[in-house]
């Protein structure tokens, strides 16, 4: 009943196991970190895990089993598209309340006895206004070196000023994102996605 509880406050749109990915399909992945992520020593660290590489290489599956074994160590989770988040804290300042949305979530995932994580997936599919680069920046903030965040994007690094529309916005979310950690003593993990077939197709043409 618990883990229920857990995977609906989590709002999965789609439940994936780690046990269902299809490692042989995407060479650059390493089953042994992955696995060793799942054990979920990053969470109560705040350690950002960043999933990088181009669409349909199962950044999103890996994300969702990540958090979905997460859960089942009774940590809190929140799966949020980015621009989704984004539409969300919009609204929020529309109504001038965005520092209430911000101190709820910060609340509702550290009031539990272990730490939590948010999943931010589909980073870099639709360009920010520069509003909501701000209010996105906000928020990462807040969860700096409080709360482990497991985000998914298409971009490089180098490409994120496409999404934030400022280079000084940009360069300051990726030091909270690859420089974690109290005195920066942790470390974020970076999970790289290369290869040019699409995972998802190829897992499509299995099940026909």
């Amino acid at each position: 009943m618990a883990l229920f509880r857990g995977h609906r406050a989590a709002r999965f749109p789609v439940v994936r196991e780690l046990a269902d990915f299809d490692f042989g399909a995407v060479p650059s992945l390493h089953k042994h970190e992955i696995l060793e992520l799942a054990r979920g020593l990053y969470i109560p660290k705040a350690e950002p895990v960043l999933l990088v590489g181009n669409p349909g290489l199962g950044k999103s599956h890996i994300a969702t089993g990540l958090a979905l074994a997460a859960c089942r160590q009774s940590h809190r989770v929140r799966f949020y598209n980015a621009a989704t988040l984004v539409n969300e804290l919009i609204s929020a300042q529309d109504k001038h309340t965005v520092e209430h949305f911000i101190e709820a979530a910060l609340r509702h995932q550290l009031m539990a006895p272990q730490r939590a994580t948010f999943v931010l997936d589909e980073f870099g599919f639709i360009p920010f206004t520069p509003a909501g680069s701000n209010l996105l920046f906000q928020f990462c903030s807040a969860l700096y070196e409080r709360v482990s965040v497991i985000l998914t994007t298409n971009l490089k690094f180098t490409d994120w000023t496409q999404i934030m529309g400022s280079q000084t916005l940009t360069a300051a979310l990726l030091d909270r994102l690859t420089q974690s950690g109290p005195s920066r003593g942790h470390r974020a993990h970076i999970l790289e996605f290369s290869g040019a077939d699409s995972y998802r197709l190829k897992q499509r043409a299995k099940r026909k």
